[in-house]
């Protein structure tokens, strides 16, 4: 019965805090026992069982009680398999929506090595504008867990191509998280690409994408101050 999965989804974190507190008596009873029922979970067959399982993995994630090993040998590689091309589709983008929102949480190490290549895949996903969206959406995101090399060398080109995407949806989720990406970036991209990228944006034949690009144009703009000359600067709390 799905409504029975999904409370008890509801009650994981409160039994993982529990098996925390208590390790010394149950070590592993949480990554062995409950782990792996949250990841099946995230592929359940009821949309609200999955809700429920992704709400619990990022509880779980946030509070910090999974066991960086299990991130990288039980959750990361059921996300990996839920991304990939022959999966369900509202699936697909529920899993590259909770890879992004996790990156942060793991660090630029995991997110580096086990997200960032499927997160560059699913950019080009040519088939589903919605997975195009949702890595939009949270591109900025993952520019800041990453770096500048890493922005720089392999996020900035399916940047690009978002920003032209077909759909205004997704440039207009890129306009977004304009300000955020040019962060992540040198000064030297950010006038010689980035620039011209946002006046393509500021010009866009869609106007809720122009909309958009406005609102973020004083954000950009902050990112070229020089702090030491200006005494200004742009901080995301």
């Amino acid at each position: 019965e799905p409504t029975v999965r999904a409370e008890l989804m509801e009650q994981v974190p409160h039994i993982a805090m529990f098996c925390q507190e208590n390790r010394p008596s149950i070590p592993y009873a949480f990554s062995k026992y409950l782990l792996p029922i949250v990841v099946r979970y995230l592929a359940d067959q009821n949309n609200q069982v999955r809700k429920t399982s992704q709400a619990a993995l990022l509880v779980l994630l946030e509070q910090e009680l999974i066991e960086r090993y299990d991130v990288e040998t039980k959750v990361c590689p059921v996300l990996i398999e839920l991304t990939a091309p022959d999966s369900n589709d509202d699936v697909k983008t529920e899993a590259v929506a909770i890879m992004c929102k996790m990156a942060s949480m793991v660090g630029k190490d995991i997110t580096e090595r086990l997200v960032l290549p499927r997160f560059c895949e699913m950019c080009c996903d040519c088939r589903m504008f919605h997975v195009r969206k949702v890595c939009a959406a949270n591109f900025g995101d993952i520019c800041s867990v990453v770096g500048q090399q890493a922005t720089e060398e392999m996020l900035l080109p399916r940047f690009f191509q978002l920003c032209s995407d077909n759909v205004w949806g997704v440039r207009k989720a890129c306009a977004e998280c304009f300000m955020v990406v040019s962060c992540a970036t040198s000064q030297e991209v950010r006038r010689t690409k980035l620039s011209p990228l946002f006046i393509n944006l500021i010009s866009d034949p869609s106007r809720w994408v122009r909309q958009a690009a406005f609102q973020s144009l004083g954000p950009f703009i902050s990112t070229f101050a020089n702090p030491s000359s200006s005494g200004q600067y742009f901080k995301e709390e």
